[in-house]
C-alpha cells in the first residue's frame, strides 16, 4: 500500500509526495492522520491525504520511501477539520499543506515528531456564573429570539451600547448548563483582553483566552484541553476557529465585519466564510453580532438567508 501526504514544513505541488506503507503500519494508515516521513535532508510531520492499494502510474516504484511511523490518533484532525482544509485549499488556491499547517501550533507540531504529546495531560475546568445583572426588556427579547430561532445563522445587529455583550454572558451560559463549548470570537487582541477578562469575571479564571500574547506551550495546552472537551468556553481572535473543538455547541462573532478575521497571508481565507461552513458541518448555532454590519451579511439576512435579530436601544437608557 501507498499514500499521499502534505509534510508542514516543506513547499511543495498541489499533488504532494508518496510513501510506502508497510505491513505493519497498515491497519493504522488513514486520510487524515499525521505521519513522520523521511525528506531529505530530514524528518518531517506530515498529514496523509489519500490511501491507494498499488503505486500510482508514473511514479517509480524502486524510487518510493516508506513511512517511518504514525503519530498517535490524539492528535490527528477532527473528520470537520478535515473539511475545512479541503475548503481552504480549493476556496483560496492554497497547497493543501499552507491550510492544514493552521490546525497545529508549532510548539504542539514539535512535541508530537518529539513523541512527547502524549505526556500532555488535560487540564480539569470548572466553570461559576457569577452574575447578579439581568437583562432589560428589549435584551430578554432578543436573547429569547437567538435561543429560539429556526435558522443557525442570526445576524445580530445591536447598536454600540446596546449591551451585546450581556446577551453573549446568557448564551454562553445557557451552552454551559448542556455541557457544551462555545467560542466567542473578537476581532482584536486588545478588545479580546476586555470581553476575555469580563468573562473571566461571570464564569471564573478557567475561561480560556486565545490570542497573539499566548505561548506556544500554553496554546498546546489549550489544544489539548479544547480537544478533551474540558474547556468549555473559548474566547479568541481567528485562529480560535483551528482547535479541536469535540463538544461545539455554537460560535458568536462578535464585531462580524472586523477585517481583521481575513487573512491577507497564506493561507487567506474569510473567517466569517469558515464559521458559516464551521456551522454546516456541525450543524450548531452561529450567532454574527454587530453594531455595525458588513454589506454581505446585511444582505444575506434581508434574502432569508440569516435570521435578522435586532437590539436598537442603548443598555440602561
Amino acid at each position: 500500500m501507498y499514500c499521499r501526504v502534505a509534510p508542514f514544513q516543506r513547499t511543495f505541488d498541489d499533488y504532494g509526495l508518496v510513501y510506502f506503507i508497510p505491513e505493519l503500519q497498515r491497519p493504522f494508515i488513514d486520510i487524515w492522520k499525521l505521519v513522520e516521513i523521511p525528506l531529505r535532508p530530514s524528518i518531517e510531520m506530515a498529514v496523509v491525504l489519500e490511501v491507494f492499494p498499488v503505486c500510482p502510474e508514473g511514479i517509480p516504484d524502486d524510487k518510493v520511501k516508506s513511512l517511518i511511523e504514525k503519530f498517535p490518533d490524539s492528535a490527528a484532525l477532527e473528520p470537520y477539520q478535515c473539511r475545512i482544509i479541503d475548503m481552504i485549499s480549493s476556496d483560496y488556491i492554497t497547497p493543501i499543506h499552507n491550510a492544514a499547517s493552521i490546525f497545529f501550533p508549532r510548539n504542539l507540531r514539535e512535541k508530537i515528531t518529539k513523541n512527547t504529546f502524549e505526556k500532555i495531560t488535560p487540564k480539569d475546568y470548572n466553570y461559576e456564573y457569577n452574575n447578579v445583572s439581568k437583562l432589560t426588556g428589549p435584551q430578554q427579547s432578543c436573547y429569547r429570539e437567538i435561543q429560539n430561532s429556526p435558522s443557525n445563522k442570526i445576524l445580530f445587529y445591536g447598536v454600540t451600547g446596546s449591551g451585546k455583550t450581556e446577551i453573549y454572558r446568557e448564551l454562553i451560559s445557557n451552552n454551559l448548563s448542556k455541557g457544551k463549548q462555545t467560542l466567542l470570537l473578537i476581532p482584536e487582541i486588545i478588545l479580546g483582553s476586555q470581553i476575555g477578562e469580563r468573562m473571566r469575571e461571570i464564569f471564573g479564571q478557567d475561561v480560556v483566552v486565545l490570542s497573539s500574547d499566548v505561548t506556544e506551550a500554553k496554546k498546546t495546552q489549550y489544544w489539548v484541553d479544547i480537544r478533551s472537551g474540558n474547556a468549555k468556553i473559548i474566547v479568541g481572535t481567528r485562529s480560535a476557529l483551528f482547535y479541536p473543538y469535540t463538544d461545539l455547541g455554537m460560535i458568536i462573532m462578535d464585531e462580524e465585519h472586523d477585517q481583521s478575521y481575513i487573512s491577507d497571508s497564506a493561507p487567506r481565507y474569510l473567517g466569517r466564510e469558515i464559521v458559516s461552513e464551521i456551522s454546516k458541518l456541525l450543524d450548531i448555532p452561529v450567532v454574527f453580532a454587530s453594531g455595525t454590519p458588513s454589506i454581505e451579511s446585511m444582505y444575506r439576512a434581508i434574502k432569508g438567508e440569516y435570521q435578522l435579530v435586532n437590539l436598537l436601544e442603548k443598555y440602561g437608557g
